[in-house]
């Protein structure tokens, strides 16, 4: 069960992958998002799904997807208290089709929020195949952070069948440099596949 406290801790950062994916934007790529409407507050509320392929060795935590409306990867046989790494897909409506570049000082002062020594270099956009966008690419360091104090976080674009445009921030979270970097090929492998 996701507890209060880890709860909180995610949804920060989380909630910052929904900030910086709602106000992005770029031209359409291929059509893999799916919509989904689902029961909230006793209305239906819309949820976006990238067409990720989950590595071996993780599972879809249905119920931290559900929770923080977004997809949640956890290592198999391990609880979402416990898991020292989480990869987590945010998928938002692209509405005002604003550049990638228009939330990045937003995104950075979200972590410098989180931690003011946070260190965040920028990494190589990692291409995609068949003409779609490439992936931009940050790593995120603040090591007094208890939970979520390393991430590694791409963005890119993609579009639903009837053309509607989508931002994608695909997050590896981790406890440690040492977690982070355990998942990290398997990270890699979400990003080449999709």
């Amino acid at each position: 069960m996701v507890s209060a406290v880890s709860s909180l801790a995610t949804f920060s950062r989380v909630a910052a992958a929904f900030v910086f994916a709602g106000v992005l934007g770029a031209a359409p790529a291929a059509a893999e998002i799916e919509k989904i409407l689902n029961p909230c507050d006793q209305k239906l509320c819309p949820f976006f799904r990238a067409s990720i392929v989950i590595p071996d060795g993780w599972v879809e935590d249905r119920e931290a997807t559900r929770y923080f409306n977004s997809q949640f990867l956890l290592p198999k046989d391990v609880d979402f208290d416990h898991a020292q790494a989480k990869i987590y897909v945010v998928v938002r409506y692209n509405r005002n089709k604003q550049p990638i570049s228009d939330f990045i000082p937003a995104a950075i002062a979200d972590w410098r929020s989180q931690a003011k020594d946070a260190k965040i270099t920028r990494l190589d956009d990692l291409p995609r195949g068949d003409g779609k966008p490439a992936f931009e690419r940050r790593a995120f360091e603040a090591p007094r952070l208890k939970e979520q104090g390393y991430e590694l976080q791409a963005v890119t674009t993609d579009d639903d069948r009837d053309g509607n445009q989508f931002i994608v921030t695909i997050t590896l979270s981790a406890n440690s440099r040492g977690a982070l970097e355990a998942a990290e090929p398997d990270y890699l492998a979400i990003l080449k596949n999709y």
